[in-house]
């Protein structure tokens, strides 16, 4: 993966960025669409442009990421791997988080609409989705409520495929000194899908825990834990974990937005780990799979 990051200050402007990104995919995937398994190698070819506005109101303040998106997805693998994942996709997001109202309750959230055609057939795609998240706590406290909802419909046309999802969720955060913090959430999932003039409907208990531990600013080991049961049907019940060792290296910066200063970080983030995942009920081998991870997060 290669991603080339671009911002932009200007007095009495909001701040301005830009990103170029490739990125290659390999292995196994699913194509919602047709409901296969299929093998692919695949490349995206990511421009990004976006301004990132604060909203003050008081001593709080509301910041805002919003933008456009241009991806160009080609695959080489083969013929058919080409055929179910060539696509131009345009994308426009949104991304918020404030500061702690009244010193007891700050607010994340996304929302993001992408839709595109596939240029090997006659088929097109629109993805829309929308998350926001309570923290409730002193900002100084040791312990936070968690909750939030989440929603995500993706559709296909001419052909009649849907998938909708929701998802919500709750729980407690608990910090331990500066280095140290506990999460254990609980999440209930509903899924529904329409095929042509067929539709099924799916529900999931999901329990899931972390543990961060910080020994310096920019070291981290973070450990994750989830388990997925099925409501009435149980043969994807599974176990997921994951551990990761990170670095991180803040980028600090003091901008004008037109209101006043205001630090601003950009964190860059380099990851290593692995994803074990462990389904109960598959016969024969296959039942646990292990995976490496290498991340980087830019934002």
């Amino acid at each position: 993966m290669l991603t080339n990051v671009v911002h932009l200050h200007e007095k009495g402007l909001p701040p301005m960025h830009g990103m170029f990104q490739i990125r290659d995919a390999r292995g196994v995937t699913s194509i919602p669409s047709e409901a296969l398994i299929l093998r692919r190698d695949t490349h995206d070819f990511t421009w990004n442009l976006g301004i990132a506005p604060t909203l003050h109101l008081g001593s709080a303040f509301i910041n805002f990421d919003t933008g456009v998106q241009y991806t160009w997805r080609r695959d080489s693998l083969n013929r058919d791997s080409a055929l179910a994942m060539n696509q131009n996709l345009f994308r426009q997001f949104l991304y918020l988080n404030t500061s702690s109202f009244g010193n007891w309750l700050a607010i994340r959230g996304l929302a993001f609409h992408e839709a595109g055609p596939f240029t090997e057939r006659h088929l097109s795609s629109k993805d829309n989705g929308a998350k926001l998240e309570f923290i409730v706590g002193r900002p100084w406290g040791k312990t936070a409520l968690i909750t939030g909802y989440y929603v995500r419909d993706l559709q296909f046309d001419p052909l009649i495929r849907e998938f909708f999802t929701t998802s919500t969720y709750a729980g407690l955060e608990r910090k331990f000194g500066q280095k140290l913090k506990v999460t254990a959430l609980g999440e209930y999932i509903r899924s529904w899908r329409v095929q042509d003039f067929q539709f099924a409907a799916a529900q999931s208990l999901r329990p899931a825990g972390s543990i961060e531990f910080k020994p310096t600013p920019r070291w981290s080991f973070n450990a994750e834990v989830a388990s997925a049961r099925g409501q009435g049907f149980h043969s994807y019940d599974n176990v997921q974990g994951e551990f990761l060792i990170s670095y991180s290296k803040p980028v600090h910066r003091n901008v004008n937005d037109g209101t006043g200063e205001i630090s601003i970080d950009y964190p860059l983030r380099f990851s290593v780990g692995i994803e074990q995942q462990k389904f109960f009920n598959f016969a024969g081998r296959g039942q646990t799979f292990f995976r490496p991870v290498v991340r980087l997060t830019l934002f």
